[in-house]
């Protein structure tokens, strides 16, 4: 029996910096959490599929192939990361999804953790397992 997430999401690197987003809707216009792009996995849609469609529907961001970087729990759900390493720099995005789009350190997120203003609490727990991986 194959696993269920709810969300995929995917973390954008370059240069030691992983972009993290603020989505849209009620609670990220009060509360300016910010998280991994991403979204809701569509029926019949792999995890890696829906990351890779999220990165093109919020970012215009195409990315040939993921890195599984692994699940993460997260309100009674799981919910499957990669990862992505990209060259170019990202001006633009869909501002009906995103209110915001920012380039991060490890250190950057680990502030935004202690200060409570990450969407999901995982973000770091994510970036740190995918440094974990490419260090190997």
């Amino acid at each position: 029996m194959s696993k269920t997430y709810k969300t995929a999401r995917c973390i954008l690197y370059r240069e030691e910096r992983f972009l993290l987003a603020v989505h849209g809707g009620f609670w990220g216009r009060r509360h300016q959490r910010w998280g991994l792009p991403g979204g809701q996995i569509e029926r019949g849609e792999t995890p890696a599929d829906a990351a890779a469609r999220e990165l093109e529907e919020e970012l215009n961001v195409y990315v040939p192939e993921l890195l599984e970087v692994g699940a993460f729990p997260y309100k009674q759900s799981m919910h499957m990361v990669y990862a992505a390493s990209v060259d170019e720099p990202i001006h633009s995005w869909d501002e009906s999804e995103l209110l915001d789009v920012r380039w991060f350190t490890e250190s950057d997120v680990a502030a935004l953790k202690a200060e409570g203003s990450l969407h999901a609490d995982y973000e770091l727990d994510a970036i740190r397992a995918l440094l974990d991986l490419l260090a190997d």
